[in-house]
C-alpha cells in the first residue's frame, strides 16, 4: 500500500451499491423518471433529458423537479387519462401506459413534442410499501409518423381511386384479385364474386383473353411491369379499348407484395388512329399514283417525236391504270367514243382547244374503271397533248434551222462569186492611164473587196460551225508567229483608227508552241484585235499581252474603248450579238466574230472570257490555250 498522501482513499464497502445504481441509472439508454409516492419527480437520467430536450440547469428541469409539478395533476396527462395509469402504479401496480403525444411546451417553457409509451413500475420496501415509482419511456415518434404517413397515403390512394376516371385495382403477388375495386365493378358491372381471383379476365373481349392471360402470367412469373391494351366489356355490353399498366410492389425482402394497376379508356383515340391509318393508306395510294403520273409526265416530255410520245403514252397508261388494252389515235376527226362497255375514251386537245386525237382504254385487270381512273386518264391526255404540240414545234424549229443553215451557205457562195471579177477589175484600174485617179479607185475597190471577203469568210465559218463541219488542220504552232500574224492582219484597221497598239510577249514563251490550226488561231487573235479597234474611239490604246499561266498560254487584248454594259456582258459570245452601233455604223461586222472566237478556242481545248467595268471603261478579252 502506498504511503503517499495523494493515494486514493477507497470508498466504504457499503457505498458501492449506491454508486453502481447511480451509474446504471445515468447511463441507461432508456428514459427513466423516478416519482415519489405522491407523484412528484425525484430524479431523471440523461436519456430522459435527451428525449425531452430538458437539460441540467434549464428552468424547465428545475420546474419538473420542484414541488410545483406533479404528474397526477399534469393537464395533458389528466386529459388523456394517463394520470389514472400513474395513480395505479403509485398504488403498487406495475402498468403499461398507452401512447400519448406529449408537448413539453404546454408546461410554459420552450420544449419539444414526442409520441411515447411508458411502463410505470413501483419500487417497494420490505414491508410492501411503495417508496418510489420508476417511469420508463419509449420514444415511438418515428413509428407513429411512419404509420401516419402510410395511412395518409392509403387515404390519398383510395380518394384518387374514387376520383379518377381510370379503373384502379390491386392483385395479390400471384396475380389474383383479392381486394374489391369499386371502379372495376362500376365499369364492367361484374360483382366482386365474379371478378375476384382470375374472373376479371371474363370481362375481356374473347379475342383478347388468351393473349392478355399469357402476358399477365409471364409478368407475374418475372415480376416485370404488366403493360398492354385490350378491349374491356362495359356494363352496357359495349367493348371499349383500354390501356392497362400494372406495377409489382416489392416488400422489404425483395419479393412481390402485391400488384397495383389501372385501366385507362383509350377507345376514342384508338378508333381515331384507325381512321387516320385508313386515310393515310388512301393518301399513300394516291401519292403513289401521283408519283407514277409525274414519272409518266417526265417520260412524255422527253420524247421529241409524235410516234415516240404515242408509244410512251400507251405504255404509261397501261401500267398506271392496270389495263390490257390502250389505243392512241392522232386522227383529229376521231369522235372519241368508247370501244365498248367497261371502256374509257378521252380526247387529246391542243392548247387552242382543238381535238388532235383520242386515247381509249379497256380490259382493267381488277374490275371496272372508276372516277379516279378517268381523272388520271384525262390528266395524262392533257400532258400528252402538250407533248404532241411540242414535238410539232420542235420539228418545225429543226426545219427552220436547217433552212437557215442552207440559206447562209448559199448566201456565202453567192456573195463570194463576184469578188474575183471585182478584184481583177481593180487590178486593171490600178495599171490603167491616169494613174492617180485609177490608183485611188483601185484602193477603194481593193479595200471593199477585202472587207467583203472577210464578211463572207465569217458567214462561211458560221455555216460550218452550225452544221458541225469545222475541221482543224492541227500542227505545232509557235505562239510568237501566231501573235505576229494577227497583229499584221489587224494593223491596217488599227492604223486607220489612229490607235496605239502595243505588243508584249513574255520571255518564257520564247519557242513555246500550241497544237492547233495556225490559220484559225490567227483568226481568233485578229478578231479580238479588230473588235477592240472597232469599239474604241479614234486615237485609243490597244494592248496585246502573251504570258504563261501554268501549262497554258494566256493571251489578253485590252482596250480603253466604249466597254460593255453589264446586261450585255453575258451574251457577247452569242451569235449575232453586237454592242450598240454608232450612228455612222463605223464599227461594221455582222456580230459573228466573237461567236467564232469562242467556237475556235473551244475546238482547241481552251477557254475565253471577257471583263468590263461597264460602258466607257474599256474591255479585256482573255484567251487560254494549252501549251504543247
Amino acid at each position: 500500500m502506498s504511503s503517499s498522501p495523494d493515494a486514493a482513499i477507497p470508498a466504504a464497502p457499503h457505498a458501492y451499491p449506491e454508486l453502481r445504481f447511480r451509474e446504471l441509472f445515468e447511463q441507461a439508454p432508456v428514459s427513466l423518471q423516478i416519482l415519489d409516492p405522491e407523484g412528484y419527480t425525484v430524479q431523471v437520467n440523461r436519456a430522459w433529458e435527451a428525449l425531452w430536450h430538458i437539460y441540467e440547469g434549464s428552468e424547465l428541469k428545475r420546474y419538473v423537479l420542484s414541488r410545483e409539478y406533479n404528474v397526477l395533476r399534469d393537464p395533458q396527462l389528466v386529459e388523456s387519462g394517463i394520470s389514472a395509469y400513474l395513480a395505479r402504479a403509485l398504488a403498487g401496480e406495475s402498468v403499461e401506459v398507452p401512447a400519448i403525444h406529449y408537448d413539453t411546451a404546454a408546461l410554459g417553457q420552450p420544449g419539444r413534442a414526442r409520441w411515447v409509451t411508458a411502463r410505470a413500475h413501483p419500487i417497494k420496501d420490505g414491508a410492501g410499501r411503495v417508496v418510489e415509482v420508476m417511469l420508463m419511456h419509449e420514444d415511438i415518434s418515428a413509428r407513429v409518423e411512419a404509420e401516419t404517413a402510410l395511412r395518409e397515403r392509403e387515404e390519398r390512394f383510395r380518394t384518387l381511386a374514387m376520383a379518377t376516371s381510370q379503373i384502379v385495382w390491386t392483385n395479390t403477388a400471384d396475380g389474383r384479385v383479392l381486394e374489391d375495386s369499386p371502379s372495376w365493378r362500376a365499369f364492367t358491372g361484374q360483382s366482386y364474386e365474379e371478378w375476384c381471383g382470375l374472373g376479371w379476365q371474363d370481362a375481356l373481349h374473347p379475342d383478347d383473353r388468351a393473349r392478355v392471360a399469357e402476358i399477365w402470367a409471364a409478368c407475374v412469373a418475372t415480376h416485370s411491369v404488366f403493360e398492354t391494351e385490350y378491349r374491356l366489356r362495359r356494363a352496357d355490353g359495349v367493348y371499349r379499348w383500354t390501356a392497362v399498366k400494372g406495377i409489382p410492389i416489392l416488400g422489404p425482402d425483395g419479393a412481390v407484395r402485391e400488384w397495383v394497376g389501372a385501366n385507362r379508356d383509350i377507345h376514342d383515340s384508338v378508333t381515331q388512329q384507325e381512321g387516320l391509318a385508313e386515310r393515310l393508306g388512301r393518301e399513300q395510294r394516291q401519292s403513289a399514283l401521283l408519283a407514277k403520273v409525274a414519272s409518266a409526265a417526265r417520260t412524255l416530255h422527253t420524247a421529241l417525236r409524235s410516234e415516240d410520245i404515242a408509244d410512251a403514252l400507251a405504255q404509261e397508261v397501261g401500267a398506271i391504270l392496270e389495263c390490257a388494252q390502250v389505243e392512241v389515235s392522232l386522227d383529229a376527226g376521231d369522235d372519241c367514243t368508247p370501244a365498248g362497255p367497261g371502256a374509257l375514251a378521252v380526247p387529246l386537245v391542243d392548247r387552242k382547244g382543238r381535238r388532235i386525237g383520242c386515247i381509249r382504254v379497256a380490259g382493267k385487270h381488277d374490275g371496272s374503271f372508276d372516277e379516279q381512273d378517268e381523272a388520271i386518264l384525262v390528266q395524262l391526255a392533257a400532258i400528252a397533248a402538250t407533248g404532241f404540240a411540242n414535238a410539232q414545234l420542235y420539228g418545225s424549229l429543226r426545219e427552220q434551222d436547217r433552212r437557215k443553215d442552207e440559206f447562209l451557205a448559199m448566201l456565202a457562195h453567192e456573195l463570194r462569186n463576184p469578188l474575183a471579177p471585182i478584184a481583177s477589175a481593180a487590178e486593171i484600174l490600178r495599171i490603167a492611164a491616169n494613174p492617180e485617179r485609177i490608183r485611188a479607185s483601185s484602193e477603194v475597190i481593193t479595200r471593199q473587196v477585202r472587207h467583203m471577203t472577210s464578211l463572207v469568210n465569217d458567214l462561211l465559218d458560221v455555216s460550218r460551225v452550225t452544221r458541225g463541219l469545222i475541221k482543224l488542220d492541227r500542227t505545232l504552232v509557235g505562239i510568237e508567229s501566231v501573235v505576229a500574224s494577227a497583229v499584221e492582219q489587224s494593223r491596217p484597221l488599227v492604223a486607220a483608227r489612229g490607235h496605239a497598239l502595243s505588243l508584249e510577249v513574255a520571255p518564257e514563251l520564247a519557242g513555246a508552241q500550241v497544237e492547233g490550226d495556225a490559220t484559225r488561231l490567227v483568226q481568233v487573235i485578229t478578231n479580238l484585235l479588230n473588235n477592240a479597234a472597232k469599239y474604241t474611239p479614234n486615237s485609243g490604246t490597244i494592248d496585246l499581252r502573251a504570258t504563261r499561266d501554268g501549262a497554258r498560254v494566256q493571251l489578253c487584248v485590252v482596250d480603253n474603248g466604249i466597254g460593255i454594259d453589264a446586261a450585255l456582258l453575258p451574251h457577247v459570245f452569242d451569235l449575232f450579238t453586237q454592242a450598240e452601233r454608232t450612228p455612222d455604223r463605223s464599227q461594221g461586222g455582222l456580230g459573228i466574230g466573237l461567236a467564232l472566237v469562242r467556237t475556235m478556242v473551244a475546238l482547241h481545248g481552251g477557254e475565253v472570257q471577257v471583263h468590263s467595268e461597264g460602258s466607257g471603261k474599256g474591255c479585256t478579252f482573255t484567251v487560254w490555250l494549252p501549251l504543247a
